[in-house]
């Protein structure tokens, strides 16, 4: 199925659901008597923006004022009126009030949960530059669950997680959340009834993902003649990917060989490259090496050495290590779990490589140093950040060489690593490339990072001079990054 069509449908679907969910929770009762005026002010402020927003929006990173409103509501709301504000008509005050209830240890909040399973009513949603739409009743499950955005907030624990999914498993209901649930269920013989019969009488496509785990061969026949009008062969992919038998394969190639010369990018390929990948064969490595041989769209061409990197990363064997090695050095895919594996299996390699990666116009030579320094430290939060500790111990020169670039040209998303890795050495040789930049830079984000880098180095002449740049540079003292810079220059008692 093409993409676009696929998002179409994606798209209608949520439109239906969006106008069905609202009209079924029109029903609660938000038992306005419970709730204050001032409280009533801010619940409509929300309601008339009626978009569910973080703290950092669009790809400016503007505070939004509907975060504003958010933060209004947590300061003036009572927890008494929060919970009751969980079943208000507006699915997106229900939204903000159960986030809120979250700040506050002593609540219980499974209830609630459980009491929402069947909010299926749709919400706009805007974290970050991402826009989407989500079903109230997965953003309950979704914030209550570890690892899940916010770790400082109450999460379930492991019974109720446990609860709750066999809730969603058995209870008829049309949240995403229900999906998760079915494809990690464990896999008992108790179970394996009632997922068989999600697949055979619902079509459950998640269903038919966990089936696959139990690797009967009756269910053989079931996987592969199985139809999905919405999603094609997505979750047919992800069924094989659980029972990678000899059967399958036929059905994989065929289906390989007829995408190689589509002219657009479908979001399936990424599934059926993991579903090849997953039989760890001969096989499987002839047909994961098409992509440098038989797509001819050169941009086509990336996507499937993309999705085929990440089905070698999710299936690793010796077999597909030299096109891994490839698919780095010729077309600049990696990943920090990539890094860690290479690095593992030819230290002198990754690390000519790496100063490739950060400094694209390094010429790789064939000598490598007789030794690499490598150990656990050099690991950080993501790839740039490990790449350039491991530079870093190798030949602190490049390092610094390759900081001072960065200082000056990476992109708002990269640009934390480099003073993050700034702050860390504290060498003066930093300094004058991180006035340059301040000198013009519009960005919030970068101008007040590269203040507090600054002011780490303790000196009052810098400090001096951070005033003198801010005169000059007008974008310094407009919007809410003046504010921001106000309050770190006043924190460090800068004036």
């Amino acid at each position: 199925m093409n993409k676009s069509v696929f998002r179409i449908s994606i798209f209608a679907l949520y439109l239906i659901i969006f106008i069905l969910g609202t009209n079924c929770y029109a029903k609660i009762d938000s038992n306005k008597s419970k709730i204050r005026k001032k409280t009533s002010q801010i619940v409509l402020k929300i309601e008339k923006v009626n978009i569910l927003m973080g703290s950092a929006v669009y790809a400016s990173g503007m505070r939004p004022k509907q975060y504003d409103n958010f933060e209004e509501l947590k300061k003036n709301a009572s927890k008494e009126e929060l919970i009751t504000l969980t079943n208000h008509t507006n699915g997106v005050v229900r939204c903000y009030s159960f986030w809120a209830l979250l700040d506050y240890k002593e609540i219980d909040l499974f209830p609630i949960v459980k009491d929402h399973i069947k909010d299926d009513s749709a919400i706009e949603t805007q974290f970050g530059c991402t826009a989407s739409v989500e079903k109230v009743g997965d953003f309950f499950i979704n914030l209550v669950t570890p690892s899940y955005v916010d770790d400082e907030v109450k999460k379930l624990n492991k019974k109720e997680l446990k609860t709750l999914d066999s809730l969603l498993i058995y209870k008829e209901n049309n949240l995403d959340s229900r999906f998760r649930a079915i494809e990690e269920a464990e896999t008992t013989e108790l179970l394996y009834p009632k997922v068989r019969e999600l697949v055979t009488k619902f079509n459950n496509q998640s269903a038919l993902v966990t089936l696959a785990k139990y690797k009967n061969e009756k269910d053989i026949e079931l996987i592969l003649n199985n139809k999905d009008d919405d999603a094609g062969n997505f979750y047919t992919y992800k069924a094989i990917q659980n029972f990678p038998d000899l059967r399958f394969q036929e059905f994989l190639e065929d289906n390989l060989n007829s995408s190689l010369n589509d002219t657009h990018y479908d979001n399936e390929w990424r599934e059926l490259y993991i579903a090849i990948a997953a039989f760890k064969s001969p096989k499987a490595l002839e047909l994961l090496s098409y992509t440098f041989t038989k797509v001819k769209n050169p941009n086509i061409k990336k996507y499937h050495i993309n999705f085929v990197y990440d089905a070698i990363i999710l299936n690793k064997f010796t077999l597909y290590d030299n096109l891994l090695w490839k698919i780095w050095e010729e077309e600049n895919v990696l990943t920090l779990d990539g890094f860690k594996y290479l690095l593992k299996i030819d230290s002198s390699k990754t690390y000519l490589l790496s100063k490739k990666k950060l400094k694209p116009n390094y010429i790789v030579e064939n000598q490598t140093p007789l030794s690499i320094i490598s150990n656990e430290n050099i690991f950080g939060e993501n790839l740039d950040e490990t790449i350039l500790n491991f530079i870093l111990i190798n030949d602190k020169d490049l390092a610094y060489e390759i900081i001072t670039n960065k200082i000056s040209e990476a992109k708002v998303i990269e640009f934390e690593i480099y003073c993050k890795k700034v702050f860390e050495l504290k060498d003066p040789i930093f300094i004058e490339p991180l006035f340059k930049r301040l000198g013009k830079e519009d960005n919030t984000y970068v101008y007040t990072q590269i203040v507090q880098t600054l002011i780490s180095f303790k000196d009052n002449d810098i400090n001096k001079r951070i005033l003198e740049t801010r005169k000059q540079n007008k974008n310094m003292n407009t919007g809410w990054g003046s504010d921001s810079l106000d309050q770190i220059l006043e924190k460090n008692n800068i004036q």
